[in-house]
């Protein structure tokens, strides 16, 4: 039992990374419809941002993490504005949302494979870390490493703000009625272009965020995005397309079965578990777990 607790404990840290990553694809995909592809790009580029400034600017972690998220929020509502502006004037982005996205996160990726070079980077130390014992069972300690602790904390500081500005700020609320009718709350006087971009650099900002954090765990490289894309896809897809708690609850879910799978089964299957659990979902309840039916974007 000791063993199996240990190992949900290290997929937390894990799982809120990946919670971060899932909000930022279904705040877009919910608010404007469009499959961003270009979200794991953003979280690379934000991983690099926060390793440069704490590496070479000797910065510390809280004002490199807030300046990485700022980044991250600039260079998304860049995409947005030169990637899918375009396409909204046009009225073509439903068709050429998809296609123009994955060009987007190629070019991206690419560019900085050749800016920063494919070598694997590592964040300085920003802090002392070592095992804190939580509890024990059986004379066994079940432990979780201090880094993994502020990554915790930072990850549902995050959530609670996101989640306060949802509900308690106007534009926040303006934005949950875009995710259910755009057009309409345009035609009620709301600046849909204004929300749009608004929702594009909160969804940059937790990529970021994503990012540093990962960076802090691991090592970092210009294809990271790709695959940990797909995973925040999937943690969104889990929890419910649209719904921000769900997207919380499903990244945690799939961080900790990461997790036991690495333990337990293979480090192997760590990744794979994540796309078999997606596709079970597909196949037995597609709204997810706390999800709703979409309509028109589906």
């Amino acid at each position: 039992m000791a063993v199996f607790l240990q190992q949900v404990v290290n997929g937390l840290a894990q799982g809120g990374i990946y919670a971060l990553i899932a909000i930022g694809w279904t705040t877009v995909f919910g608010i404007v419809g469009v499959m961003n592809w270009t979200h794991g790009e953003v979280y690379m580029l934000g991983a690099y941002v926060g390793f440069f400034l704490t590496t070479y600017s000797g910065m510390g972690m809280v004002p490199a993490l807030l300046l990485s998220m700022g980044a991250g929020a600039i260079i998304a509502v860049l995409i947005d504005q030169f990637g899918y502006v375009p396409l909204r004037k046009r009225g073509t982005l439903a068709r050429s949302g998809f296609i123009t996205a994955l060009g987007l996160s190629t070019f991206l990726r690419y560019s900085a494979n050749a800016a920063f070079s494919a070598d694997p980077r590592v964040y300085p130390a920003l802090m002392e870390y070592h095992p804190i014992t939580l509890f024990s069972i059986g004379g066994t300690a079940v432990t979780i490493n201090s880094l993994h602790l502020i990554i915790l904390i930072g990850t549902f500081i995050i959530m609670v703000v996101l989640q306060l500005f949802f509900t308690r700020t106007i534009i926040g609320k303006a934005m949950l009625a875009g995710s259910q009718d755009m057009k309409t709350l345009a035609l009620m006087g709301a600046d849909s272009e204004k929300l749009i971009k608004i929702t594009f650099a909160i969804s940059g900002a937790l990529g970021a965020a994503a990012g540093f954090f990962m960076g802090m765990l691991y090592t970092i490289y210009p294809t990271m995005g790709a695959l940990a894309g797909l995973k925040g896809w999937a943690c969104a897809i889990l929890g419910g397309i649209g719904s921000i708690s769900g997207s919380l609850v499903g990244g945690v879910l799939i961080g900790i079965a990461e997790a036991l799978t690495s333990g337990f089964v293979s480090t192997g299957y760590k990744d794979a578990i994540s796309f078999v659990i997606m596709i079970l979902v597909l196949l037995i309840k597609p709204t997810g777990l706390m999800g709703y039916k979409f309509e028109e974007k589906v």
